[in-house]
């Protein structure tokens, strides 16, 4: 009955986890959940790694998508990047981890997941997959119905009108507070330190939020339609008004970069980014002050 429940916790560890690198292979997928018998009121993580000799530079990768599923759904993902030496040799791993949350009790799937990747510089693709995983999850807990209201709970939404009528009676006699609407420069500004904060690392993500950002900055400020136009048509929109020739060169220089970027394979110039944040912050947020000096 042991040797039974050994070769059992065996083939579940060998179903769970694809082992990192061997012998030859220079990158590797592998994925695994941290638990396998769930309640319905729990999460599960659903956690992948990708692992491959060489530096953040030795590989491109398309967009992972999210997991097919099926009696779960996702509520958050995160991911992370480090590198260390192994044998003398630079290896470089990512973690992308996804919060699953039950949809149904029963067996929850999480289908095999396909990442396209291209080696560096000599181009050659690469298809990993993962392998198809299962967690049992259980019947939800019942929840018991009060058939009549407690005194508490009377008392407690007594309370919460006359609240609630106070408020309703000093907000009236309140004068409102008439808050400015931003200017478009500002709500790039903002746009842009949430991009500072969560987007310098990763260069396609950078890029990809940039353009966007760009196109609303166009919308609010002059007043064209945009949305879901490539960047050369932006710029002949932009050359058919009158706005000033250094600010046409400078919005549409960037246009073009963003568009030319978020599609490229691999990273650029290092320091590339952090350089055109500060060119950004450095240029709209002088515009700003420059537009309500002359308000």
């Amino acid at each position: 009955m042991k040797f039974k429940a050994v070769l059992a916790g065996i083939g579940l560890f060998t179903l769970l986890v694809i082992t990192g690198l061997s012998a030859g292979e220079k990158i590797s997928l592998s994925a695994h959940l941290d638990k396998t018998d769930i309640p319905f009121e729990d999460t599960v993580e659903y956690k992948l790694e990708i692992k491959w000799i060489g530096n953040i530079t030795s590989y491109a990768f398309e967009v992972l998508p999210l997991p097919d599923l099926e009696n779960l759904k996702v509520m958050g993902t995160s991911s992370s990047i480090s590198s260390s030496t192994e044998n003398g040799q630079e290896t470089t791993t990512r973690y992308i981890k996804y919060t699953l949350k039950p949809t149904l009790s029963g067996v929850g799937t999480i289908k095999p997941i396909t990442l396209q990747c291209i080696s560096m510089p000599d181009s050659t693709a690469n298809n990993l997959t993962t392998p198809l995983l299962t967690v049992n999850i259980a019947t939800p807990i019942p929840v018991e119905k009060k058939s009549e209201m407690s005194i508490y709970l009377i008392i407690a939404l007594g309370i919460i009108m006359i609240a609630g009528f106070v408020f309703v009676v000093l907000r009236m006699r309140k004068k409102p507070e008439i808050i400015p609407e931003k200017t478009p420069e500002e709500l790039f500004i903002d746009e842009l330190m949430r991009l500072k904060q969560d987007g310098l690392s990763d260069r396609k993500v950078f890029f990809t939020r940039l353009f966007r950002m760009l196109n609303i900055y166009i919308e609010k400020k002059y007043n064209l339609r945009v949305a879901n136009q490539t960047a050369e048509i932006i710029v002949g929109k932009l050359s058919e008004t009158d706005i000033p020739e250094a600010e046409k060169e400078k919005i549409s220089h960037w246009l073009i970069k963003a568009e030319k970027e978020k599609f490229a394979p691999f990273g650029g110039e290092p320091g590339e980014v952090i350089r055109l944040a500060a060119e950004l912050e450095k240029h709209f947020g002088k515009k700003d002050i420059s537009d309500n000096s002359e308000a």
